[in-house]
């Protein structure tokens, strides 16, 4: 019964595999996968192609992924937001847990919450004050309802007194121009744009400051808890896809991503750490992503009926 699939792994891939991406292109993720996708073509001696379908929190892109045919040649790179969605959104169009397969955590990241660099904000602490005695006057903007930068603010509400009014926008693109042209107060989101644009970074996400940024502060620093851990970034293929597929492209990514080069910019340039997972780390490593936030949107009462 095994030897169809040994044999369709022995022969993969013999074609174009496409790697869809649920957000716009110029993020980060898009730029590390298109790295990744031109050295595995290069292993491969086939062609590995980026579609970026960006929109309704990442839906949109995920469902083209969960439709497909279970034979490796269409993957998901998605973020956390996949295993937030699987609570927080209740009528989904599909069940993460059972239509997609991990493959492997490509990297992990830490998010930034920024201002414009003339802002009169130079901390969380500030933005706490302000946002007290203030009600709902300072513009919060994040790329989406349900996003980990919108759980953020829910977080602030609840724990510190502090409303900010909630503005979406479609990617993290569109948060800095936001921000920037003053349309709103403050952003979060893509570390890499952020410190590269005329904007002040207040604060990270994760467990530790910044190597490249020692100056700037962790949210657990300011009292704000829940955001500890990084975020992750990997790669899904559809449910019933040939375990020996998923292992094959699991350790391709694997050896292209030891590349030194690749590594040094993914952490020089991206602000990213490059991780080396097989499927079997990365679906627990999902499987406690989901748990996490399904607790942690319980407890903000955040949900959506998209």
């Amino acid at each position: 019964m095994t030897q169809p699939a040994i044999a369709q792994s022995a022969d993969y891939p013999n074609r174009l595999v496409r790697i869809v991406l649920p957000f716009p292109p110029g993020t980060s993720n898009d730029l590390a996968i298109r790295m990744l996708a031109e050295r595995l073509s290069k292993q491969w001696g086939q062609p590995v192609v980026v579609e970026n379908r960006p929109g309704a929190s990442s839906i949109i892109g995920t469902v083209v992924v969960v439709k497909a045919p279970a034979d490796g040649y269409t993957l998901l790179a998605t973020i956390s937001l996949l295993a937030q969605n699987h609570t927080l959104i209740r009528n989904l169009p599909y069940d993460a847990l059972r239509d997609l397969v991990p493959v492997t955590e490509l990297n992990r990241q830490q998010l930034a919450v920024y201002v414009r660099d003339d802002s009169p904000f130079y901390s969380v602490a500030d933005l706490l004050s302000h946002a007290r005695t203030h009600p709902g006057e300072l513009k919060f903007a994040t790329w989406g309802v349900g996003s980990t930068a919108h759980l953020m603010i829910e977080k602030i509400r609840l724990d510190k007194s502090a409303v900010m009014t909630h503005v979406p926008y479609k990617g993290g693109t569109d948060i800095v121009r936001a921000v920037l042209s003053d349309e709103v107060d403050v952003g979060a989101g893509d570390l890499r744009i952020a410190s590269r644009s005329r904007l002040r970074v207040i604060a990270v996400t994760g467990p530790s400051r910044l190597i490249a940024l020692p100056q700037v502060g962790t949210l657990a620093e300011a009292g704000v808890d829940g955001f500890g851990d990084y975020s992750w970034f990997g790669l899904f293929a559809p449910a019933g896809t040939p375990p020996e597929i998923v292992r094959k492209i699991s350790d391709s990514i694997n050896r292209v991503q030891s590349d030194p080069t690749l590594a040094k910019r993914l952490t020089d340039d991206m602000l990213a750490t490059p991780t080396f997972t097989t499927p079997e780390e990365f679906s627990k490593i999902f499987q406690e992503s989901v748990n996490t936030w399904a607790s942690f949107i319980k407890a903000t009462g955040v949900a959506t009926d998209q």
